[in-house]
């Protein structure tokens, strides 16, 4: 199984559409939201690919007012690609790029159900941050993990 990760294009949009409609049913994204974030965060918008199947996709987004503050919006992995490393190869790029511009705190809320995404990302040194009720929806919690990264790169 050979995959590859490559920025987002528009010929991405109705798959990736479908792939967040997988994972997270009627709790993921408009496909609103995800055509416009191809375009405003082309830089930080990310698509695995095998051939010309998508398999997963990463969104990360720097804040404008805040610009040493960065969030990964959205990871998700196709089913059948799930625990094969697909996850940590759309992962690190971001990262890497993060710190190249000078972010020094990158967050992301998770659903504690979500276990092997939370482990993921304590393999790339994130952090348990805090636990906030009603996050997104009345009876939604999330979990809130963070990664501090070290300056100077």
């Amino acid at each position: 199984m050979e995959y590859a990760i490559r920025p987002y294009i528009p010929d991405d949009y109705p798959h990736i559409c479908r792939i967040d409609r997988e994972l997270f049913g009627d709790y993921g994204y408009s496909p609103i939201f995800l055509r416009q974030a191809g375009e405003i965060f082309s830089s930080t918008f990310s698509v695995a690919v095998d051939g010309e199947e998508r398999i997963g996709y990463i969104i990360g987004a720097q804040e404008i007012d805040s610009p040493e503050d960065a969030w990964i919006l959205r990871i998700g992995v196709t089913g059948d690609w799930q625990g094969k490393g697909v996850g940590a190869s759309l992962i690190e790029p971001l990262l890497s790029l993060f710190q190249k511009r000078g972010v020094a705190r990158i967050r992301i809320a998770v659903s504690k159900r979500h276990s092997p995404v939370t482990d993921l990302l304590i393999s790339k040194g994130f952090s348990i941050l805090s636990y906030e009720k009603a996050y997104y929806y009345p009876d939604f919690d999330r979990m809130i993990m963070v990664l501090y990264l070290s300056s100077g790169l």
